[in-house]
């Protein structure tokens, strides 16, 4: 049975209220701007309203708000590659414990290891190595079995040791 219209605005809003804080958090770690993780917030549930009636599982809109906000951003993220770097938006201090050179370094190391990898793979290294969530909890998340996570993260470490990049060195 269709929805009306009515129906699913009431669906968006109580997705919005649960979830904006959730998704604003991701998009600011990633942007490092509160107003451009708001206008990232902001697509990401406008990607939801269109694609609402194609999400067949509701139980999985959780994940999929994560991994289409994260998708979002790194393709955010690598259109705006080519602007010069921007001293007030990015900020001389450190930011996390972290000198801004070694922040940029590891912004680099990330978009070099994650750019030719699938998304699903993209999806469980950032739950693993960003967010720190354990297996099982991707699990959860994703849908994947955890033998399947082991498998995406096994993949993931061989190409990072085959370029000779130790997980101290970016950490």
């Amino acid at each position: 049975m269709k929805k009306t219209s009515r129906e699913t605005e009431n669906e968006v809003r109580d997705l919005y209220e649960r979830y904006a804080s959730m998704v604003f958090r991701r998009c600011r770690m990633f942007l490092k701007s509160e107003d451009d993780a708001w206008d990232a917030t902001q697509e990401v549930f406008m990607k939801l309203v269109r694609s609402l009636d194609t999400i067949t599982k509701k139980d999985s809109i959780y994940s999929w708000l994560l991994s289409t906000s994260t998708n979002y951003c790194i393709s955010l993220l690598r259109k705006k590659r080519h602007e010069s770097f921007d001293e007030t938006r990015h900020g001389i201090a450190e930011q996390n414990g972290l000198p801004q050179e070694r922040r940029m370094l590891l912004n680099e190391i990330f978009r070099h290891f994650l750019a030719p990898w699938d998304e699903k793979t993209r999806q469980v290294v950032i739950y693993t190595y960003i967010d720190g969530y354990r297996q099982d909890e991707i699990a959860q998340l994703t849908g994947m079995g955890e033998s399947t996570i082991r498998r995406y993260l096994t993949r993931f470490r061989r190409s990072a040791a085959a370029s000779s990049l130790q997980r101290g060195d970016l950490l």
